[in-house]
Protein backbone atom coordinates (compact mmCIF):
# COMPACT_ATOMS: atom_id res chain seq x y z
CA UNK A 1 0.00 0.00 0.00
CA UNK A 2 1.24 3.50 -0.77
CA UNK A 3 -0.36 6.71 -1.39
CA UNK A 4 -0.04 8.89 -4.87
CA UNK A 5 -0.56 12.82 -2.40
CA UNK A 6 0.82 11.58 0.51
CA UNK A 7 0.21 15.11 1.86
CA UNK A 8 -3.03 15.04 1.93
CA UNK A 9 -2.85 12.55 4.87
CA UNK A 10 -2.20 15.60 7.29
CA UNK A 11 -6.15 15.98 6.67
CA UNK A 12 -6.49 12.65 9.22
CA UNK A 13 -5.22 15.62 11.75
CA UNK A 14 -8.79 17.13 11.42
CA UNK A 15 -10.83 13.90 12.67
CA UNK A 16 -9.70 14.26 16.19
CA UNK A 17 -10.36 18.17 16.08
CA UNK A 18 -13.88 17.68 14.95
CA UNK A 19 -14.43 14.72 17.35
CA UNK A 20 -12.83 17.11 20.30
CA UNK A 21 -16.15 20.09 18.75
CA UNK A 22 -18.28 17.36 18.87
CA UNK A 23 -17.96 16.22 22.64
CA UNK A 24 -17.88 19.77 23.57
CA UNK A 25 -21.17 20.41 22.01
CA UNK A 26 -22.45 17.39 23.43
CA UNK A 27 -21.34 18.73 26.90
CA UNK A 28 -22.83 22.11 26.19
CA UNK A 29 -25.91 21.25 25.56
CA UNK A 30 -26.49 19.12 28.31
CA UNK A 31 -25.22 21.65 30.75
CA UNK A 32 -27.92 24.05 29.05
CA UNK A 33 -30.15 21.60 29.84
CA UNK A 34 -29.22 21.28 33.05
CA UNK A 35 -29.48 25.61 33.88
CA UNK A 36 -33.61 25.56 32.18
CA UNK A 37 -34.72 23.71 34.47
CA UNK A 38 -35.15 20.09 36.67
CA UNK A 39 -33.51 17.35 34.23
CA UNK A 40 -36.54 15.10 34.06
CA UNK A 41 -39.05 17.45 33.23
CA UNK A 42 -37.11 18.90 30.79
CA UNK A 43 -36.00 14.96 29.13
CA UNK A 44 -40.04 15.26 29.46
CA UNK A 45 -40.30 18.09 27.61
CA UNK A 46 -37.77 17.76 25.28
CA UNK A 47 -38.96 17.70 21.89
CA UNK A 48 -35.31 16.49 19.27
CA UNK A 49 -33.30 13.74 18.53
CA UNK A 50 -32.08 11.91 21.38
CA UNK A 51 -28.34 11.64 22.68
CA UNK A 52 -27.93 8.21 21.24
CA UNK A 53 -28.71 9.44 17.60
CA UNK A 54 -26.51 12.32 17.96
CA UNK A 55 -23.27 10.26 18.89
CA UNK A 56 -24.24 7.57 15.90
CA UNK A 57 -24.52 10.24 13.64
CA UNK A 58 -21.31 12.19 15.17
CA UNK A 59 -19.35 8.58 14.53
CA UNK A 60 -20.63 8.71 11.09
CA UNK A 61 -19.55 11.84 10.12
CA UNK A 62 -15.91 11.31 11.64
CA UNK A 63 -15.74 7.78 10.23
CA UNK A 64 -16.33 9.39 6.55
CA UNK A 65 -14.28 12.12 7.57
CA UNK A 66 -11.10 10.28 8.01
CA UNK A 67 -12.04 7.91 4.77
CA UNK A 68 -12.08 10.88 2.57
CA UNK A 69 -9.04 12.05 4.36
CA UNK A 70 -7.47 8.79 3.06
CA UNK A 71 -9.09 8.87 -0.54
CA UNK A 72 -8.03 12.39 -0.94
CA UNK A 73 -4.23 10.87 -0.57
CA UNK A 74 -5.03 8.39 -3.47
CA UNK A 75 -4.30 4.67 -1.57
CA UNK A 76 -2.47 2.60 -4.25
CA UNK A 77 -1.79 -1.09 -4.74
CA UNK A 78 0.34 -3.19 -6.78
CA UNK A 79 1.79 -1.55 -9.66
CA UNK A 80 3.42 -2.02 -13.63
CA UNK A 81 5.80 -0.52 -15.93
CA UNK A 82 4.07 1.23 -18.73
CA UNK A 83 5.47 3.33 -22.00
CA UNK A 84 4.44 6.68 -21.55
CA UNK A 85 4.95 7.72 -25.50
CA UNK A 86 7.12 5.98 -27.63
CA UNK A 87 8.51 9.38 -29.37
CA UNK A 88 11.56 8.67 -31.66
CA UNK A 89 14.11 10.65 -32.46
CA UNK A 90 13.95 13.58 -34.82
CA UNK A 91 16.76 13.24 -37.99
CA UNK A 92 17.70 15.67 -40.45
CA UNK A 93 20.01 14.19 -43.39
CA UNK A 94 22.38 16.26 -44.85
CA UNK A 95 22.62 14.67 -48.11
CA UNK A 96 25.68 15.92 -50.10
CA UNK A 97 24.72 16.78 -54.04
CA UNK A 98 27.86 17.83 -55.07
CA UNK A 99 29.30 16.91 -58.45
CA UNK A 100 31.94 14.87 -57.00
CA UNK A 101 29.22 12.45 -55.00
CA UNK A 102 28.96 11.61 -58.95
CA UNK A 103 32.30 9.36 -58.86
CA UNK A 104 31.77 5.57 -59.50
CA UNK A 105 34.37 4.30 -56.48
CA UNK A 106 31.37 3.24 -54.69
CA UNK A 107 28.69 0.90 -57.28
CA UNK A 108 26.68 1.65 -58.87
CA UNK A 109 27.39 5.79 -57.65
CA UNK A 110 28.20 7.31 -54.21
CA UNK A 111 25.14 9.02 -54.65
CA UNK A 112 23.05 6.43 -56.26
CA UNK A 113 24.62 3.77 -53.22
CA UNK A 114 23.91 6.75 -50.70
CA UNK A 115 20.49 6.83 -51.55
CA UNK A 116 19.84 3.19 -51.68
CA UNK A 117 21.20 2.89 -48.24
CA UNK A 118 19.04 6.24 -46.90
CA UNK A 119 15.97 4.58 -47.66
CA UNK A 120 16.66 1.17 -45.86
CA UNK A 121 17.37 3.76 -43.19
CA UNK A 122 13.74 4.97 -42.95
CA UNK A 123 12.21 1.45 -43.20
CA UNK A 124 14.04 0.76 -40.27
CA UNK A 125 11.81 2.63 -37.62
CA UNK A 126 8.78 4.06 -38.91
CA UNK A 127 8.19 6.42 -36.16
CA UNK A 128 11.38 8.35 -36.50
CA UNK A 129 10.32 12.28 -37.76
CA UNK A 130 12.60 12.65 -40.92
CA UNK A 131 13.81 16.24 -42.00
CA UNK A 132 16.32 16.52 -45.39
CA UNK A 133 19.20 19.00 -46.28
CA UNK A 134 20.31 18.84 -49.69
CA UNK A 135 23.45 20.36 -50.29
CA UNK A 136 26.43 21.60 -52.56
CA UNK A 137 27.36 25.41 -51.82
CA UNK A 138 23.30 25.73 -51.47
CA UNK A 139 20.84 24.30 -49.10
CA UNK A 140 17.30 23.05 -49.93
CA UNK A 141 15.56 21.64 -47.38
CA UNK A 142 12.68 19.30 -46.44
CA UNK A 143 11.12 19.82 -43.20
CA UNK A 144 10.47 17.26 -40.37
CA UNK A 145 8.15 14.35 -41.05
CA UNK A 146 6.62 10.91 -39.77
CA UNK A 147 5.66 10.79 -44.20
CA UNK A 148 9.15 8.22 -44.85
CA UNK A 149 7.54 8.11 -48.64
CA UNK A 150 8.21 11.85 -49.30
CA UNK A 151 10.89 12.25 -47.37
CA UNK A 152 12.45 9.55 -49.30
CA UNK A 153 11.12 11.14 -52.89
CA UNK A 154 12.57 14.46 -51.96
CA UNK A 155 15.91 13.39 -52.14
CA UNK A 156 15.29 10.71 -54.69
CA UNK A 157 14.65 13.04 -57.64
CA UNK A 158 17.26 15.35 -57.14
CA UNK A 159 20.02 15.71 -58.50
CA UNK A 160 23.55 17.30 -58.50
CA UNK A 161 23.54 18.75 -62.14
CA UNK A 162 20.37 20.43 -61.21
CA UNK A 163 22.77 23.36 -58.79
CA UNK A 164 23.89 25.61 -60.09
CA UNK A 165 26.27 27.04 -57.88
CA UNK A 166 28.09 23.87 -56.84
CA UNK A 167 30.92 22.82 -54.29
CA UNK A 168 30.42 21.67 -50.62
CA UNK A 169 29.29 23.72 -47.87
CA UNK A 170 29.06 21.27 -44.98
CA UNK A 171 28.68 23.78 -42.12
CA UNK A 172 25.80 25.60 -43.96
CA UNK A 173 24.02 21.97 -44.49
CA UNK A 174 24.43 21.31 -40.74
CA UNK A 175 23.13 25.21 -39.50
CA UNK A 176 19.94 24.34 -41.95
CA UNK A 177 19.64 21.08 -40.22
CA UNK A 178 19.81 23.19 -36.86
CA UNK A 179 17.49 25.75 -37.76
CA UNK A 180 15.14 23.21 -39.34
CA UNK A 181 14.96 21.16 -35.69
CA UNK A 182 15.07 24.55 -33.80
CA UNK A 183 11.71 26.14 -35.93
CA UNK A 184 9.82 23.14 -35.06
CA UNK A 185 8.50 23.03 -31.05
CA UNK A 186 7.81 19.06 -31.38
CA UNK A 187 11.54 18.33 -31.29
CA UNK A 188 12.16 19.79 -28.06
CA UNK A 189 11.37 16.94 -26.23
CA UNK A 190 12.87 14.37 -28.26
CA UNK A 191 16.59 13.11 -29.12
CA UNK A 192 17.84 15.37 -31.94
CA UNK A 193 20.37 14.36 -34.63
CA UNK A 194 21.81 15.53 -37.59
CA UNK A 195 23.71 12.58 -40.20
CA UNK A 196 25.70 14.57 -42.87
CA UNK A 197 26.70 11.88 -45.54
CA UNK A 198 29.48 12.96 -48.01
CA UNK A 199 32.62 12.78 -49.78
CA UNK A 200 34.28 15.13 -47.60
CA UNK A 201 35.46 17.71 -50.26
CA UNK A 202 34.60 21.03 -48.36
CA UNK A 203 35.55 24.53 -49.43
CA UNK A 204 33.47 27.10 -48.29
CA UNK A 205 32.18 27.15 -44.75
CA UNK A 206 33.31 26.69 -41.23
CA UNK A 207 31.36 23.11 -40.24
CA UNK A 208 33.42 22.49 -37.47
CA UNK A 209 31.82 26.17 -35.71
CA UNK A 210 28.60 25.03 -37.21
CA UNK A 211 28.28 21.61 -35.41
CA UNK A 212 29.00 23.09 -32.52
CA UNK A 213 26.48 25.92 -32.43
CA UNK A 214 24.24 22.39 -33.20
CA UNK A 215 25.62 20.78 -29.76
CA UNK A 216 24.90 24.28 -27.67
CA UNK A 217 21.51 23.68 -29.03
CA UNK A 218 21.51 19.64 -27.44
CA UNK A 219 21.47 18.05 -31.14
CA UNK A 220 24.29 16.07 -32.08
CA UNK A 221 25.71 16.03 -34.89
CA UNK A 222 27.09 12.59 -36.92
CA UNK A 223 29.32 12.34 -40.39
CA UNK A 224 29.56 9.66 -42.55
CA UNK A 225 32.71 9.60 -44.95
CA UNK A 226 31.48 8.11 -48.54
CA UNK A 227 34.51 7.98 -51.15
CA UNK A 228 37.56 5.91 -51.89
CA UNK A 229 41.29 7.12 -51.42
CA UNK A 230 42.51 7.04 -55.02
CA UNK A 231 41.69 9.29 -57.31
CA UNK A 232 38.71 8.71 -59.12
CA UNK A 233 37.29 10.87 -61.99
CA UNK A 234 33.97 12.61 -61.70
CA UNK A 235 31.28 11.97 -64.80
CA UNK A 236 29.66 14.72 -66.33
CA UNK A 237 25.88 14.92 -66.94
CA UNK A 238 23.73 16.78 -69.30
CA UNK A 239 20.67 18.69 -68.19
CA UNK A 240 18.47 15.81 -69.32
CA UNK A 241 20.84 13.28 -67.06
CA UNK A 242 22.49 11.95 -69.74
CA UNK A 243 26.18 11.10 -69.06
CA UNK A 244 28.47 13.29 -71.45
CA UNK A 245 32.15 12.50 -70.76
CA UNK A 246 33.91 13.47 -67.07
CA UNK A 247 34.14 16.79 -65.95
CA UNK A 248 37.29 18.74 -67.20
CA UNK A 249 39.05 21.85 -65.76
CA UNK A 250 40.04 24.73 -67.69
CA UNK A 251 43.04 23.34 -69.12
CA UNK A 252 41.00 20.11 -70.37
CA UNK A 253 42.53 18.36 -67.52
CA UNK A 254 40.05 15.27 -66.07
CA UNK A 255 39.09 16.04 -62.82
CA UNK A 256 39.42 13.53 -60.15
CA UNK A 257 37.75 13.11 -56.36
CA UNK A 258 39.78 11.46 -53.70
CA UNK A 259 39.36 11.44 -49.72
CA UNK A 260 42.56 12.68 -48.03
CA UNK A 261 43.61 12.04 -44.86
CA UNK A 262 42.96 16.02 -44.65
CA UNK A 263 39.32 15.30 -45.19
CA UNK A 264 39.09 12.74 -42.91
CA UNK A 265 40.82 14.90 -40.04
CA UNK A 266 38.26 17.86 -40.74
CA UNK A 267 35.24 15.01 -40.76
CA UNK A 268 36.21 13.88 -37.38
CA UNK A 269 36.69 17.28 -35.50
CA UNK A 270 33.42 18.10 -36.78
CA UNK A 271 31.80 14.96 -35.01
CA UNK A 272 33.71 15.84 -31.91
CA UNK A 273 32.24 19.24 -32.25
CA UNK A 274 28.49 18.29 -32.88
CA UNK A 275 29.22 15.09 -30.05
CA UNK A 276 28.05 13.04 -32.38
CA UNK A 277 30.73 10.16 -34.02
CA UNK A 278 32.36 9.93 -37.55
CA UNK A 279 31.56 6.84 -39.21
CA UNK A 280 34.23 5.74 -41.76
CA UNK A 281 32.72 2.71 -43.72
CA UNK A 282 35.00 -0.04 -45.76
CA UNK A 283 36.03 0.23 -49.43
CA UNK A 284 32.61 0.87 -51.57
CA UNK A 285 30.73 0.66 -48.83
CA UNK A 286 27.99 3.61 -47.29
CA UNK A 287 28.56 2.76 -43.24
CA UNK A 288 24.74 2.81 -43.21
CA UNK A 289 24.56 -0.59 -40.67
CA UNK A 290 26.88 1.09 -38.32
CA UNK A 291 24.45 4.18 -38.26
CA UNK A 292 21.46 1.88 -38.01
CA UNK A 293 22.95 0.53 -34.78
CA UNK A 294 23.66 3.67 -33.17
CA UNK A 295 20.28 5.25 -33.85
CA UNK A 296 18.89 1.98 -32.21
CA UNK A 297 20.84 2.56 -29.26
CA UNK A 298 19.33 6.50 -30.01
CA UNK A 299 15.73 4.67 -29.90
CA UNK A 300 16.18 2.32 -26.77
CA UNK A 301 17.26 5.31 -24.69
CA UNK A 302 14.26 7.69 -25.43
CA UNK A 303 11.90 4.44 -25.07
CA UNK A 304 13.76 3.87 -21.52
CA UNK A 305 13.16 7.67 -20.18
CA UNK A 306 9.48 7.56 -21.02
CA UNK A 307 9.10 4.49 -19.21
CA UNK A 308 7.20 5.11 -15.63
CA UNK A 309 5.79 2.77 -13.33
CA UNK A 310 2.23 2.92 -12.54
CA UNK A 311 0.15 2.34 -9.83
CA UNK A 312 -3.38 0.90 -9.25
CA UNK A 313 -5.88 3.24 -8.19
CA UNK A 314 -7.75 2.34 -4.94
CA UNK A 315 -10.03 5.38 -4.54
CA UNK A 316 -13.66 3.29 -4.39
CA UNK A 317 -12.92 1.00 -1.49
CA UNK A 318 -11.98 3.97 0.58
CA UNK A 319 -14.77 6.84 -0.80
CA UNK A 320 -17.65 4.61 -1.05
CA UNK A 321 -17.48 3.37 2.71
CA UNK A 322 -17.48 7.46 3.22
CA UNK A 323 -19.76 8.52 1.08
CA UNK A 324 -22.55 5.78 2.27
CA UNK A 325 -21.63 7.18 5.93
CA UNK A 326 -22.64 10.74 4.85
CA UNK A 327 -25.70 9.28 3.42
CA UNK A 328 -26.54 7.60 6.38
CA UNK A 329 -26.02 10.32 8.48
CA UNK A 330 -28.27 12.63 6.52
CA UNK A 331 -31.21 10.59 5.23
CA UNK A 332 -31.68 7.62 7.46
CA UNK A 333 -31.19 8.93 11.10
CA UNK A 334 -33.72 11.25 12.18
CA UNK A 335 -33.17 14.36 13.13
CA UNK A 336 -36.31 15.12 15.43
CA UNK A 337 -38.14 12.60 17.03
CA UNK A 338 -41.05 13.37 18.93
CA UNK A 339 -41.97 10.74 21.63
CA UNK A 340 -45.97 9.71 21.82
CA UNK A 341 -48.03 11.46 24.02
CA UNK A 342 -49.39 9.54 26.64
CA UNK A 343 -52.59 9.52 27.28
CA UNK A 344 -53.62 10.90 30.78
CA UNK A 345 -56.20 8.87 33.31
CA UNK A 346 -59.38 10.06 33.94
Amino acid sequence: MRFGNPAYLLALLVVPALGALLLWAAWARRRAMERFGDPKLVERLRDGSPAGWRAARGAMVLVASGLLALGAARPQHGSRTEIVSRRGIDVVLCLDLSKSMLARDVAPSRIDRARAELVRLLEEEPGDRIGVVLFTRQTMEYPLTTDHEAAQRFFLQAQPWEFPAQGTNIGAAITAARELLQRDPLSARRSKVILVITDGEDLDGDPVAAAREASEAGIQVYLDAIGSTVPEPIPAFSPDGRMVGYERDSRGQLKHTQFTPEMEQQLRSVASAGRGMYFRPRQGEVGIEAIRRHFSGLRRAEVAESQRTVYAELPWPVLGPALLLLLLAALLVPERVVPRRREEAP
